[in-house]
């Protein structure tokens, strides 16, 4: 299966499936209101989803994560995008809840109670630039650094973050997975500024997923640029923020390396966790092209190896800067809303993101509090990490220290996919049914406007005076909806 549909299938089965955890279940809120300039590509609101504090123990401890979902870089991309995923680009198709699992559940499993009953934020994408940009370009808005920014207004004048209410310093985890985590690394040293008086009563630390991009030469230029080439285009049109003096001063003639992970990160001086598969499917389905991970190529399988021995030397120089680390050496990409992939999949030592998140923070569920800094695989070959996939654990997860984790029992998910496969099929049938009704009554529409039209030729043909035709750009409208209703 390609990679691309195993990514789908994942999404869909995150959803759909029995969770190894609990998910929280955060409301839309609109920044429309108080902060217009925050838009989306489109220029309708951009938004959040924002779930208080469930716990005392929580009160003061706030997760604020930007949400994943790559970026577009010309007119094509960017149209492209928006019509193929008007979410990206749009609020007006956004519910108004949405249900977060992995980093946000409110599983047991997520040891320390502070983390587990946190205020929660989630900052919907509909920038299309990494949450970094504040511009117009192409027709488009890419107002990502006004949306972080305004989010964090809120933050402190609406839910009191850094109030001191508490007694103590608010702690905040700023992050985000993917596009979320590259905007999240250009902001994260800016953020106590953005919270402006609040912030000598907050501590600010990091958590970045998958914002490791490398500047590696594509396997096949020809069909792929690389994604320092797109960081430059896109660096050309949103006019990112944040990109930090000291980058910049360092690369004063290619300052879209300071949006780039391999440059960036080690300009970073807030405490971070920072994620980074060392076979990272994301980058190596672009740079590998990869279409079907089951039948590398030689070639594709040494550039995994080189890919992974980069990866692991970055994370290295990382952590001798004081920073926590965590790769695992598998084939995935910003799994930190995921169950399997936040709990269940682990480095060789044991260790998972929940694992190595609690010991970096020192919080209480991290058993003696030792600050391990770095959990990285050792080995090369793709996916080749002993704790890559939770099948593995399945017949072996009772004596196996690599898998702890209680799976559940297959049974029920079986059935409730068995369940999920027949009420999908009853739905299509239903919907295909009420769609064809539709066209039908569409079609009788535009039949009775043609035969109006008729009429009113053939009264001005006897003399009638002309009346305005008011009929064809409706007839016009209502035979291109019938149309896509159709499609």
């Amino acid at each position: 299966m390609p990679l691309v549909e195993r990514w789908r299938l994942a999404a869909w089965l995150a959803l759909l499936a029995p969770r190894l955890a609990s998910g929280t279940v955060l409301d839309l809120v609109s920044l429309g209101d108080r902060h217009p300039a925050a838009k989306c590509v489109d220029g309708s609101p951009s938004g959040y989803y924002w779930k208080p504090a469930e716990t005392d123990a929580g009160k003061s401890t706030w997760i604020v994560y930007l949400q994943s979902g790559g970026w577009c870089w010309d007119r094509e991309s960017c149209a492209r995008r928006c019509a193929e995923n008007p979410f990206r680009c749009s609020s007006y198709v956004w519910g108004d809840t949405m249900e977060l699992d992995g980093l946000f559940s409110n599983s047991t499993e997520t040891a320390a109670e502070s983390l587990r009953g946190a205020n929660k934020l989630f900052v919907a994408y509909c920038t299309s630039d990494a949450h970094m940009g504040n511009a117009s370009a192409f027709a488009y808005e890419f107002r990502g650094d006004l949306v972080v920014r305004a989010v964090m207004q809120d933050l402190v004048e609406l839910y009191g973050l850094g109030n001191g209410e508490q007694g103590r310093k608010d702690f905040l985890l700023f992050g985000g997975g993917s596009a979320g985590a590259r905007g999240a690394m250009v902001h994260l040293d800016y953020v106590p500024e953005m919270l402006g008086e609040a912030t000598d009563h907050v501590e600010v630390v990091g958590f970045l997923d998958s914002p490791l991009w490398l500047d590696i030469e594509p396997l096949n230029a020809t069909e792929f640029g690389g994604f320092a080439n797109q960081t430059a285009t896109v660096h050309s049109v949103v006019n990112a923020r944040h990109l930090d003096d000291d980058c910049v001063a360092a690369y004063p003639e290619d300052q879209w390396k300071c949006m780039l992970g391999e440059y960036r990160m080690p300009f970073v001086e807030t405490r971070y966790l920072m994620v980074a598969s060392l076979h990272d499917g994301f980058q190596l389905w672009y740079d590998a092209q990869w279409p079907d991970w089951t039948n590398p190529s030689e070639a594709q399988q040494e550039y995994a190896r080189r890919f992974a021995i980069r990866t692991r030397d970055s994370l290295h120089n990382l952590a001798s800067r004081g920073h926590a680390v965590i790769g695992q050496a598998c084939n995935n990409h910003a799994e930190s809303l995921s169950d399997l992939g936040y709990f269940a999949h682990r480095t060789e030592d044991g260790s998972t993101m929940n694992h190595a998140l609690h010991r970096f923070l020192g919080l209480d569920g991290s058993n003696d509090g030792n600050r391990t800094l770095k959990w990285v695989d050792q080995c090369d070959d793709l996916d080749c990490g002993t704790g890559c996939h939770i099948g593995d654990c399945e017949g072996r997860h009772a004596t196996d220290p690599q898998c702890e984790v209680d799976l559940p029992d297959t049974g029920p998910m079986l059935q409730n996919m068995a369940l999920l496969t027949s009420t999908v099929a009853q739905m299509h049938t239903a919907f295909r049914d009420q769609i064809q009704q539709m066209v039908e009554r569409l079609d009788q529409v535009r039949q009775f406007l043609e035969s109006r039209m008729s009429e009113d030729g053939a009264e001005t043909g006897r003399g009638a005076e002309p009346a305005e035709n008011t009929s064809e750009p409706m007839l016009q409208h209502m035979a291109a909806l019938t149309s896509t209703v159709a499609q």
